[in-house]
This record gives C-alpha cells, structure tokens and sequence, in this order.
C-alpha cells in the first residue's frame, strides 16, 4: 500500500488525502501512519483521524468537497460575539449560571424561569449543547436576511427539526423545545475590555415569544411549544453590525459535536482578518473552549477531534498545531456572500 502523504500534517492536507484516495483508503494511510509515529512529536490532526471520530472527520472532508463541486451551500449569520465566547456544551443544572472569560470576552447567561397557570414558578437551564447552538445560528441568520425580528418556528416542531438538519424522534423533538424555551428566556452579559474599561452588552436575546401548550400524557404536566418569537432590539442591531458569514450547510455536518460547532465559529470570525501568521496558546484555547476540563493536559488530548472536524467543514482555513498551540493564517470566509 502506497502510503506516502503530500504534507506533513493533516491540517492542510487531509482534504487533499481524501480527495485523491477515497474515504476508506484515506483512514488506511492515516491508521497505517499514527501507528508508527513517534509519540514524542507534536501532536498533528493525524491523531484525530486515526481516533474514534475518525469515520466522521473524514465523511465531514467528503461532505465538504461533494459541496464544493455542486457549489451547494447555504449563507447563514452568527453575531461575532458567539464566536469569541459559548454556551455550555454539556447541561448544566436548573436555575445555574453560566460565566466564561477568554482573552477577548467575557459572557455570562443567566437562566430563565418558567411560571405556570397556578403561579408556581419552576427554574430553567441555561441554553447548552448542539441543538442550542444551531437554534441560535438558525435564529440570526432568519433576522438578518429577512431583515426582521420576528421568527416563525412553526406549530409543530417536525418543520424545525428539518430545517436545523435534525432527525425526528422524541428525544431529539424534547430537547429541541427545551432549548428554543432557554433560549428565549435567559439573560446573557457579553463583556469586551478589561476591569478598567469595558464595553457591555446586557439584554435577553428574546424580547417576546408566543407558545402554544399540550399536555404530556406521561407527566399531566403542560409542555410548551414556542411558535413565534421577536428577537431582543438590541441583540439584534449588535448582530446587524458585526454578522460573521457562516456556512450552514457544513456546520449541519458537524452537528454533533458542540464544540466542534464553537470552534467552527472562532475560525470564521478569526482566520479572513488576520494580516499575518498569529500564534494562539493552549492555554488561551482552554481558556476559550475547555472551561469544562479541569486540566490543559486533558482538554488538549480532547480537543483536537473536536477541531479537526472543524477543519474538515471549513476547508480554506489554514491553520497549524504545534506544542505550543495553533499557528492561524489568512484565510477566505468560509463561505462567500
């Protein structure tokens, strides 16, 4: 087997790998590879292929280039400050704040509540994971093409699920409408600029919402259904003012990784407006996308998987890794307007 690589580390190359080889023999090459490589040298993207999400990395750079060749893509909008701080990417527990610091911002979500009919009032969650992220995405760039607040989720939840490229099922239909009820409650404070001077951004993103109730069999409890909501003026403006291009056609591919989705994110709003090489550290990574690891040593062994299906989905992002961090070059947007 022929198993020689065009370049020595997968961040540039593994679109070209597959490209020329296939998707089975790409794995072989890479498997073949990593399992002869010196342990002691800096860690490449050829770790995350031959780990457990190497499958899915590389049906992502097959999804990427059959996109490529279709010209398939779909615009969509982020507001910038999503891409320089999240959301939690596991659960968190009912009525808990959420605060993250990186070197750029600071945001903090607060949790909403829920009030029933009797008055009782019933703690919520902050928004987090996935389906929070592409319900977000899917929010901003409805507001920004269609210039307008107000968003129409529909009665039901199956045309939303559809749109955000989810499968249908109960599990995933719960934590949908679990998340839009999040989402459309909470308060988040976004900070940028230090103690000594500071620029913040302190609203709900949603400044009304209509649901429509029915009631579970299992629990006698009414569940909520958000049909309609009008995105907080404020909120708003901020992403008419600083929209970051996304393409949601490749964030559907990575989908199930939330951090993967953050990560996409930060390469759009960074690599396109960058002048020269810049040099990111581990521990600012950790800062901005391992607030749930309590080690570097344990978020940088987690977190290349997670960034390589990034990378997969954004192919012109040029970016190195290396034991010092992430080495980021001028790139095109992911997507043209």
């Amino acid at each position: 087997m022929d198993t020689s690589i065009p370049h020595p580390d997968l961040f540039v190359s593994m679109h070209e790998l597959v490209e020329e080889h296939g998707s089975q023999k790409a794995l072989e090459i890479v498997d073949h590879f990593s399992s002869g490589r010196d342990i002691t040298s800096p860690p490449t993207v050829y770790d995350a292929l031959a780990g457990r999400a190497g499958r899915k990395i590389v049906d992502t750079v097959s999804s990427s280039l059959v996109r490529e060749a279709e010209g398939i893509s779909e615009i969509g909008y982020s507001y910038s400050a999503w891409c320089l701080a999240g959301l939690p990417h596991r659960e968190r527990k009912p009525g808990e704040d959420w605060l993250i610091k990186t070197d750029y911002a600071q945001l903090l979500v607060r949790p909403g509540v829920r009030l029933r009919d009797d008055d009782s009032r019933e703690d919520l969650s902050v928004p987090s994971g996935s389906i929070a992220r592409l319900l977000l995405i899917d929010w901003q760039s409805e507001a920004f093409e269609h210039n307008s607040r107000e968003i129409n989720l529909g009665k039901s939840p199956a045309a939303l699920l559809n749109r955000l490229g989810l499968s249908r099922g109960g599990p995933v239909t719960k934590k949908l409408v679990e998340q839009i009820e999040r989402l459309a409650t909470c308060t988040v404070d976004f900070r940028f600029g230090t103690d000594r001077e500071a620029v913040v951004v302190n609203e709900r993103l949603v400044e009304a919402f209509k649901y429509v109730g029915e009631v579970d069999p299992r629990t006698k409890r009414t569940t909520r259904m958000i049909e309609k909501i009008v995105l907080s003026e404020a909120f708003y403006n901020e992403l008419k003012r600083h929209p970051i291009l996304v393409d949601r056609a490749a964030i559907r591919d990575i989908q199930t990784s939330p951090r993967a989705i953050d990560a996409y994110l930060w390469l759009a709003f960074r690599l396109h407006a960058l002048q020269s090489e810049a040099l990111v550290s581990w521990a600012a990574l950790w800062r901005q996308f391992g607030r749930e690891f309590k080690t570097l040593r344990s978020f940088k062994a987690e977190f290349q998987e997670p960034l390589a299906l990034a990378l997969a989905a954004y192919r012109a992002a040029k970016v190195r890794i290396s034991e010092k961090g992430l080495y980021l070059s001028p790139s095109p947007p992911p997507i043209q307007r």
